[in-house]
């Protein structure tokens, strides 16, 4: 049988290369995954909890969303910076698991902090800081994947690892919110210590790769270092941050209004909101490790288009919904196709990598300053997407389902640009 032109340069998958240990030990997998739980408790945790408090300090809603705007700001900020300057490094430990070990933890404590700040300053202050140290890790974190495991396999631990980022979502969004209800310390307590052992377990028992090490150690600087990076910038590449752009602003136009859709459109409650998000997540759980098998027996590119475009599809069912019953049936299906998105796109990153460098060592070298570059995309997708999909609101004369207009427009503008892609 033959292989599709996107595997013919790649390793055999019954000759693993040694230099990836978690070819031989797939639970490393589910270790790494376990950091990206963590993170992601981090991460929902903030959506459910911050604004409601730093509003019980009697803030103003303009300064409430200056403060969790930083999130963004950061993202868009620190993402490209420690990626990068987690390429530079051949010292084993020093490379990417530093990074986890660092900011998971530390994380941890300053949710602590804010959660006992007695003014709204120190409030501030903790959530800022929250912020900063959640996002240092993302980049490196991500480049540590492909450098234990090998390229046949790249599909699959996007599968597994999106199944536990996922994971941690679920937490967040009801699992500590029900504990929060019988004890608002317990739900402190449970989110503190989510974050930070899921850091502390990758950090302490994933290794990296020696493959890594190897590329660490004949770092390119300088000009050199620079030229390798327009790698990054090359058509296939943009073509691929330019579809994730959308598709993250896609996703967020929904989000950001959709507990006001369900309250005012929906005529449904806070917890219908809680319990949809829920839903939608323990779909996209379903979905990471299924789509994660299929990564290599179909093109990726052509999966992206075709997830992208259902994505937007079933988004214009939402102009037509108005009972709670649908809305449960619309998010479980949309998880399924987010779920999608993100498993191919994780692993697509750094397959393009190896097809825009000019040589694999060169690859190896740049997986962190790819993640970064491919965070900084969704970051701009997802600060943009709030006051793209609230104009369009606006001019709906306040109609909330405007947002599911936006929604398929940027899925569909995403899944045309992974088409351009596919043509590289």
């Amino acid at each position: 049988m033959s292989h599709p032109p996107h595997l013919a340069a790649q390793p055999s998958p019954g000759r693993p290369d040694e230099a990836y240990p978690a070819d031989t030990r797939p639970a490393l997998i589910h270790l790494l995954g376990l950091a990206g739980l963590s993170r992601n408790v981090g991460f929902a945790a903030n959506k459910v909890f911050s604004a409601a408090l730093l509003e019980s300090f009697h803030a103003s809603e303009a300064v409430i969303g200056l403060v969790l705007g930083l999130e963004g700001l950061f993202g868009l900020i620190l993402n490209p910076l420690t990626g990068s300057l987690s390429d530079l490094t051949a010292q084993p430990g020093m490379r990417r698991k530093v990074y986890v070990l660092a900011s998971l933890p530390l994380a941890a404590l300053l949710w602590l902090w804010f959660f006992h700040a007695h003014s709204f300053a120190v409030a501030a202050t903790a959530l800022t800081l929250f912020y900063a140290v959640q996002q240092a890790g993302i980049s490196p974190y991500h480049a540590w994947m492909p450098e234990i495991v090998s390229p046949p396999r790249w599909g699959v631990a996007s599968g597994y690892l999106n199944l536990w980022w996922q994971l941690g979502n679920l937490l967040a969004f009801l699992v500590i919110p029900m504990v929060w209800t019988l004890s608002h310390p317990g739900g402190v307590w449970l989110t503190v210590a989510l974050i930070a052992l899921g850091g502390l377990v990758t950090g302490l028992a994933v290794p990296e790769g020696r493959g890594a090490i190897t590329a660490g150690a004949s770092a390119l600087t300088g000009s050199a270092r620079l030229r390798a990076y327009a790698a990054l910038l090359r058509g296939p590449m943009l073509l691929y941050f330019g579809g994730q752009a959308c598709a993250w602003l896609a996703f967020e136009s929904i989000a950001s209004f959709f507990t006001l859709f369900i309250v005012h459109v929906a005529h449904g409650q806070l917890l219908d909101s809680a319990l949809a998000m829920s839903v939608f997540t323990a779909a996209a759980m379903v979905a990471a490790p299924l789509v994660g098998r299929l990564y290599r027996r179909y093109r990726p590119e052509t999966v992206m288009i075709a997830v992208l475009a259902v994505f937007g599809l079933i988004a214009l069912a939402g102009l037509f919904v108005r009972h709670m019953l649908w809305v449960y049936i619309l998010v479980g299906v949309e998880g399924l196709f987010w779920s999608a998105n993100l498993t191919v796109a994780y692993a697509l990153a750094v397959d393009l990598l190896q097809r825009s460098a000019p040589d694999p060592e060169t690859a190896a070298r740049l997986r962190g300053g790819l993640y970064g570059m491919t965070n900084f995309v969704q970051s701009i997708g997802l600060m943009v997407a709030a006051p793209v999909a609230g104009a369009v609101i606006r001019a709906a004369g306040g109609n909330y389902a405007g947002m599911f207009i936006v929604c398929c427009a940027a899925a569909w503008l995403g899944a045309v640009l992974t088409a351009l892609l596919r043509r590289q």
